[in-house]
């Protein structure tokens, strides 16, 4: 998926959520209005309104359904999150060479030297994809330096001329 199709992707579910926010929030204030005008009317003995009855309950209906679609669109923020950073690791993983095994089972890579390394579960595409880069950014450790070769010691010199 491309950069700018996630994007719009998660600019369009967060504005229906805040759409959808906005609408919850109104119908909270038209409820407690109706919770108060059905409180004066019983504390003073009044029978209620039928209508104003049914004001409150599907104002209550109307705020479940408006406050559940802004639980659903912050849900699915994050697992478009998630996803995207699931592919971010999956287009790593995969530029770089590792394969995802069925027998040695998980994501393995192999290095230049020809040597099979573990990375991670077939689930974990987010530890193999640390690991492998762990591993391919770690420095290697110099080689110490041989040891100068001491020139090998001269005779001494003689003083019998």
């Amino acid at each position: 998926m491309s950069k700018a199709l996630q994007n719009q992707l998660a600019k369009t579910i967060k504005e229906q959520g805040d759409m959808a926010r906005d609408m919850a929030i109104a119908e909270l204030k038209d409820l407690k209005k109706d919770l108060l005008e059905l409180e004066k009317a019983l504390t003073t003995k009044k029978t209620p309104d039928q209508g104003l009855l049914m004001d409150i309950s599907h104002g209550a209906f109307e705020l479940f359904r408006t406050a559940s679609i802004v639980l659903e669109t912050d849900n699915l923020q994050v697992q478009l999150q998630q996803a995207v950073e699931s592919g971010k690791d999956l287009e790593y993983l995969e530029k770089k060479g590792a394969i995802l095994l069925t027998k040695p089972e998980g994501w393995h890579w192999f290095t230049p030297k020809g040597e099979m390394l573990f990375l991670a579960a077939p689930g974990d595409t987010r530890l193999a994809a640390q690991k492998l880069q762990e591993r391919i950014t770690r420095k290697v450790p110099a080689k110490p330096a041989p040891k100068p070769q001491a020139p090998p010691k001269a005779p001494p010199i003689s003083s019998e001329d």
